[in-house]
């Protein structure tokens, strides 16, 4: 089969990591798989084994390395000449591919408006994206969110990457397939934490600076613990932290590849999560560390339940200490126990079989 996956420009986020990793296992099952892209995106951050198509303003593709060096949407009218670039490309080669997926809300116009033949359409949808865009200010915030809540109605067949987003505020998705997991890297810690009196422990977290998700409370319920525990210690792996935040016990590290993210991952006692946005969706830094065996405290995210990790509220910094606390209060039974419930709760996400279910649906 070969899959087209037309895409505005690489970055750094987890759902690009979804893509890349997809192409790689589609690739080692015998599928082609290319990548479309605007020119002037960087390469891809995520290692991926399929090839790199670029398409100019005119439409023309060409593989390799990025060919202009400005900032990615700086200059005025970048937007617009993406979309036509990338609807141009399409109407070029778009026949040649058995399935175009479309993957962004801002991919999916060119997809849908572009004459591809034969070729199937499906838009991977990986959040609800105008919930996030209410979450920003100004007149590109709202043109960005009527476009994504428009782009659920397109003639594309629709797949959501959570159970929460079928039949979800338009999305007329009826299949789901997760964000997949690579157990080679993110394996389990060789023992659970142990919680000592006067012993030094850690709490970990992902930073980051969207609001939704949380990266304030998990530091707010670090400052109410550390008042009284002087033993615990922050790690927070790729920084992104608000403006003047400092603490003297709080580390910040920058994993550069998946490997040194898991072993951020088992370096912590402790894996806070606490967005506060499309509850039951999947996030990584939970799936990753319930994968590598490291007690998780979230708000609910996929795959967390009440037995397998520590749900709280949302916004709740004292009941993510509260929470915290519990934990390091458990016998290393109680807490084996439950971090085993969490290890196997993750078998089904491993990628090998999240990318052989997708290409089922896509058949």
């Amino acid at each position: 089969m070969k899959i087209l996956i037309p895409i505005i420009g690489f970055g750094k986020a987890g759902g690009y990591r979804v893509l890349s990793e997809l192409a790689n296992n589609w690739m080692n099952a015998g599928h082609h798989v290319d990548f479309l892209v605007d020119d002037r995106s960087d390469d891809p951050y995520f290692p991926t084994y399929a090839t790199i198509l670029r398409f100019d303003r005119g439409g023309v593709t060409f593989p390799g390395a990025k060919k202009v060096t400005n900032a990615f949407f700086a200059p005025k009218g970048n937007a617009l000449s993406i979309y036509f670039g990338l609807l141009r490309a399409l109407q070029c080669i778009g026949s040649d591919y058995d399935v175009i997926l479309a993957n962004h809300s801002l991919t999916t116009f060119p997809v849908a408006l572009a004459r591809t033949g034969l070729a199937k359409k499906f838009y991977y949808i990986q959040a609800y994206e105008p919930e996030y865009y209410e979450l920003l200010k100004g007149k590109k915030a709202k043109i960005l969110k009527w476009l994504s809540i428009v782009s659920y109605w397109l003639p594309l067949r629709q797949i959501a990457n959570a159970p929460i987003y079928l039949d979800y505020r338009g999305i007329r998705a009826i299949d789901w397939i997760p964000p997949g997991i690579d157990d080679a890297v993110f394996y389990r810690r060789t023992k659970s934490p142990t919680f000592r009196m006067s012993q030094e422990w850690t709490i970990g977290v992902v930073g980051r600076h969207e609001i939704a998700k949380g990266t304030q409370y998990a530091l707010e319920a670090f400052e109410e613990i550390a008042r009284t525990d002087p033993h615990v210690r922050l790690k927070v792996a790729f920084g992104n932290l608000p403006v003047g935040w400092i603490h003297e016990r709080a580390d910040v590290v920058t994993p550069k590849s998946d490997t040194e993210l898991a072993d951020f991952y088992r370096s912590v006692d402790i894996l806070l999560a606490p967005g506060t946005v499309q509850l039951g969706a999947c996030h990584y830094p939970v799936l990753e560390a319930m994968a590598c065996g490291t007690p998780v405290v979230t708000t609910g995210y996929l795959p967390a339940d009440k037995e397998n990790s520590w749900i709280v509220p949302i916004k709740d910094s004292k009941a993510i200490a509260e929470a915290v606390r519990k934990i390091r209060s458990l016998s290393n039974e109680e807490i084996d126990s439950i971090t085993q419930k969490a290890y196997e709760s993750i078998s089904s996400f491993y990628w090998r079989f999240v990318a052989q279910r997708f290409i089922k649906l896509l058949d």
